[in-house]
């Protein structure tokens, strides 16, 4: 009898722990939503995808290196250090000194009517201390985007040559790595290589979906989505973007990009179209367009698509978005041009450019889009580096009836 319910006990004890296991298992079970039917990110032929991490792909450090022999762009407190009236003198202690050095530099900083360089860069006479990655053997990350190797004596001489990528292929255009490859705040430590952080804090995101995807490995014909992201990227407490939240593609068409694509070994390449994003910067909301753009990307059977987002970037757009500042607005949609030019002005000295000098040097290095009359490149080829994870995206009005209907 005892035996018996020792055995019965063992049984029940037993079935307790499986019990038990099994709410274990189902609990540390993702949920049904984040592998799919399949196992996979795709449903329906269609998957989408949030952007985690995104910075300008440039190339190696130029810094201290042959690929800079003239050293780095200086900014107006250096440029007024080097000259006869910034020399220090005699007994003057260090904070003196660079007192008068930021005050030096702000003579050079403006024209003498009183137009400040940054607001009107084409005011400014030529930046002499200004650098350029004009090396020939200078290396750069990204892709082609023309199809061509421009690699002659002439393209030599106009300094616009096509880079060997770091990877060993040919015909990498990324003229925007030769106008700021000498500047310091662009090199691997420097503060200019990403722009994540207001995309982290919910000021703007970027979202591609696909469709019509038959074959994750190999695919001919694929409709592909670039769009801006009119929700907030959600965050895991460690400020982790999380996988499968559901995004809505912002409203405004402007923001909206379609294109064709395709999947070879499971890489994705898309046709060219122009696209355009979100940009925060201190308070000053800015647009990011990039036209003629493609994407070439490795997609992993886990959903991870990283690669390579390029194109061209119109000169006086990138200049007002990156440098100057001149187009932002506040949240209610006014100028801030105030804070334009102290932003601008703040950022070149502690950058270590010109306004001026960038202006000068994206002018010099563009090579997109022509203009009909003169010839003259209106564009100048850039290249990010993205990391994009599974999200389910939807459109506003499938997005609404989702809230309605809840």
């Amino acid at each position: 009898m005892a035996s018996r319910r020792l055995s019965k006990g063992w049984l029940l004890a037993a079935a307790g722990t499986v019990a038990v296991l099994g709410v274990v298992a189902y609990v540390l079970r993702p949920p049904e939503r984040l592998t799919a039917k399949s196992g996979s990110f795709l449903r329906d032929g269609t998957a989408g995808f949030v952007l985690t991490d995104i910075a300008y792909a440039l190339g190696p450090d130029g810094q201290d290196t042959p690929a800079c022999p003239q050293g780095m762009s200086m900014d107006v407190s250096q440029i007024f250090a080097a000259s006869p009236a910034g020399k220090r003198r005699s007994g003057e202690d260090d904070e003196s000194y660079g007192k008068r050095l930021e005050e030096g530099g702000k003579t050079l900083s403006a024209a003498p009517d009183g137009s400040n360089y940054c607001l009107h860069p084409e005011l400014a006479p030529i930046d002499t201390h200004a650098r350029l990655l004009t090396n020939a053997s200078a290396r750069a990350d990204g892709i082609d985007l023309d199809g061509k190797v421009s690699r002659s004596p002439a393209d030599a001489r106009s300094g616009r040559l096509d880079f060997v990528g770091v990877d060993g292929r040919r015909g990498v255009d990324n003229q925007f790595w030769r106008a700021v490859g000498c500047n310091r705040s662009y090199q691997s430590a420097g503060q200019s290589n990403g722009f994540k952080v207001e995309m982290l804090t919910g000021s703007w995101g970027v979202l591609v979906k696909l469709d019509g995807v038959d074959d994750l490995r190999n695919d001919d014909d694929v409709r592909v989505g670039i769009h801006a992201n009119a929700d907030p990227l959600q965050l895991s407490p460690t400020r982790e973007a999380l996988e499968y939240a559901t995004y809505a593609v912002d409203p405004d068409a402007r923001f909206r990009a379609s294109t064709r694509g395709r999947i070879r070994d499971g890489v994705l390449t898309t046709e060219p179209v122009d696209v355009r994003f979100h940009h925060v910067v201190n308070g000053m909301y800015m647009e990011r367009p990039l036209r003629d753009a493609r994407i070439e990307a490795k997609l992993s059977p886990e959903g991870v698509l990283k690669g390579y987002l390029a194109g061209y970037t119109p000169v006086v757009e990138l200049y007002d978005y990156q440098f100057g500042f001149r187009n932002g607005r506040d949240a209610k949609g006014q100028p801030t041009l105030a804070r334009a030019v102290a932003s601008a002005n703040g950022a070149a000295r502690v950058l270590g450019h010109t306004c001026a000098g960038i202006w000068q040097s994206l002018h010099r290095m563009a090579d997109g889009h022509p203009d009909s009359k003169t010839g003259a490149f209106s564009s100048i080829s850039t290249q990010y580096r993205f990391e994009a994870r599974p999200a389910f995206v939807v459109d506003p009005p499938l997005r609404e009836k989702m809230v309605r209907n809840d």
